[in-house]
């Protein structure tokens, strides 16, 4: 796979000491450097203009070799522990836009502080959306069970590996849960 490789080219750089990692106190070694889910990707390093500058020259190798092109309309730079200045300066010489916390990646809400249940609160909007179409009156309870079981709590696991939701969330949660389950004996 293409985005295989630009992992291999950032654990190369890494292990050369082109770009050092984040946190390499907590991870070993050098520290982690990425994430990749299919085409979406983090990429952290260090905020000095050496790391800055490789990982630019990196990117732009990895466009020329894989015919790839970065969305840089889609991209961002979040800097932690830098003056704003210095943060601009990090996000200019990337050629990325500056962004702010709290962010999302893969719907998961992230930011450099504790979040709050009004920032988690949008998943059980999200849960709410997307079962809106499968219309449980329409589905025997086993199939809303199934449902439930598989579908409906699975888009939370990813959050919940994460966070710890306040107690709230979780009312919030089984309260659609329910009603979903429930649909279908208000219309007999």
């Amino acid at each position: 796979m293409v985005v295989d490789a630009l992992a291999a080219i950032l654990d190369k750089a890494k292990a050369a000491g082109h770009i050092r990692g984040f946190t390499p106190h907590l991870a070993g070694g050098s520290g982690i450097s990425f994430l990749q889910y299919a085409d979406d990707t983090v990429i952290m390093v260090e905020g000095s203009e050496t790391d800055i500058s490789n990982l630019k020259f990196l990117l732009l190798c990895f466009q020329q070799m894989s015919g790839l092109k970065i969305n840089f309309d889609k991209s961002d730079v979040m800097v932690m522990g830098y003056s704003p200045a210095e943060s601009l300066a990090i996000a200019n010489r990337l050629n990325y836009r500056l962004g702010s916390f709290p962010t999302t990646y893969l719907g998961t809400p992230i930011s450099d502080s504790q979040l709050t249940v009004a920032d988690l609160h949008p998943t059980v909007t999200k849960l709410q959306t997307r079962i809106e179409p499968w219309q449980g009156r329409w589905l025997s309870k086993a199939a809303r069970t199934i449902l439930i079981n598989s579908s409906l709590s699975s888009l939370l696991l990813f959050l919940v590996s994460f966070y710890n939701l306040h107690e709230t969330l979780h009312h919030g949660i089984a309260k659609v849960q329910s009603r979903f389950y429930w649909a279908g004996d208000n219309n007999k």
